[in-house]
């Protein structure tokens, strides 16, 4: 780190001493260190001692890519960094990720991308009056738990609810281990709450469907409108979709949030262990069921189907779990297929060499 203000500037954004290790080999090649706050397009902006810079990949960094050396940016990547002329700047190296988030459209898809980089939680942030969906919340919270991503659920618009202790209460229930926050971003209803539990440094992505109110959230934290809103349709009351590109914000209070565009399908990409440790309630009746191979899907002594019958498990969560289990499985056997695949590959190519030789 070049002075003390760099340093100040950059654990304001997260910096910490695993990157400045992770950087060190980079500073003797004259490299600065900088962090991308904004994606879109591919194109990128990063804060850098030089104050924010337009960046794009150096052609080495394209090479290094192309062999799978270096991954592809994205927001929230802590990167090593050449200066090209005033106000712009190249990428060189991408620094090892502390985290990860990985996503994917649709269960169709068979491909997943890193779209996010070095997240320290995540916040689903759902509208309960018009577009509350738990199977979605579910979906969303096996992704995240996979990638060892904290999440905390934000129920926007909850100053609309008739009974909001009660829908508290509901939601409390079907996801025990995600703290709740409910909020009304207009008004200002329990804003300051969540406030003081955004740490100074740390990054907080929002993810959720489109039209939730993420744009009007992040205004409302950040003291003014930086985010283009749209006015909420009167026969449903629902949002607009706004949010185009990634981008981080920092807030007065120190907190980062990074700001992800709006969604509406959740592909589940993850395998069939991820699901069950994500159902955490679901997993620890599990380990009594009569069978340690239980399906819970008609087995005698089922403990997860028995708390079923008496209520201690929503019959909804249970049949999204089995969906989810369902889902996840075909991604298996693609992983597999690919693995054998690459296997064979590197066989040949084996044979080939071995049979040049002789």
């Amino acid at each position: 780190m070049q002075n003390n203000q760099n340093n100040t500037l950059f654990i304001s954004y997260g910096w910490n001493s695993i990157y400045d290790a992770h950087f060190t080999p980079f500073s003797s090649m004259g490299y600065f260190p900088g962090r991308i706050i904004r994606e879109g397009r591919g194109i990128y902006r990063a804060i850098s001692p030089e104050g924010e810079l337009l960046v794009q990949r150096s052609g080495a960094f394209c090479n290094l890519q192309d062999l799978g050396v270096q991954p592809a940016p994205v927001i929230g990547d802590w990167c090593a960094l050449s200066v090209q002329e005033t106000g712009k700047g190249r990428i060189e190296a991408i620094l090892p990720r502390q985290s990860a988030f990985h996503w994917t459209r649709t269960s169709h898809e068979h491909a997943t991308q890193v779209i996010a980089a070095n997240i320290d939680r995540a916040a689903i942030v759902q509208d309960a009056k018009f577009d509350f969906n738990e199977r979605r919340i579910e979906r969303f919270i096996s992704l995240l738990h996979h990638d060892g991503i904290q999440t905390i659920l934000i129920l926007t618009k909850a100053d609309l609810l008739d009974d909001i202790e009660a829908y508290r209460r509901r939601v409390e229930t079907r996801f025990p281990d995600c703290p709740l926050y409910s909020i009304d971003s207009i008004s200002g209803f329990g804003i300051d709450v969540l406030q003081h539990s955004l740490i100074p440094g740390s990054t907080m992505m929002l993810i959720g469907a489109s039209g939730a109110g993420k744009s009007t959230l992040i205004n409302r934290l950040c003291g003014e409108d930086l985010v283009k809103t749209a006015p909420i349709r009167e026969k449903d009351g629902r949002g607009r979709h706004t949010t185009t590109a990634r981008r981080m914000y920092r807030l007065p209070t120190g907190a980062l949030l990074l700001d992800t565009p709006g969604v509406r399908m959740v592909g589940m990409h993850r395998n069939t262990d991820s699901i069950r440790n994500s159902f955490t309630d679901i997993a620890q009746l599990a380990t009594t069921c009569k069978f340690s191979d239980c399906t819970h899907t008609g087995e005698p002594g089922c403990a997860v189907q028995q708390a079923v019958r008496d209520g201690v498990i929503e019959q909804d969560r249970y049949f999204n779990y089995l969906r989810l289990l369902q889902e996840a499985q075909p991604w298996e056997d693609v992983l597999r297929e690919s693995k054998e695949k690459k296997r064979a590959i590197g066989t040949m190519k084996y044979q080939m060499r071995r049979s040049g030789e002789k």
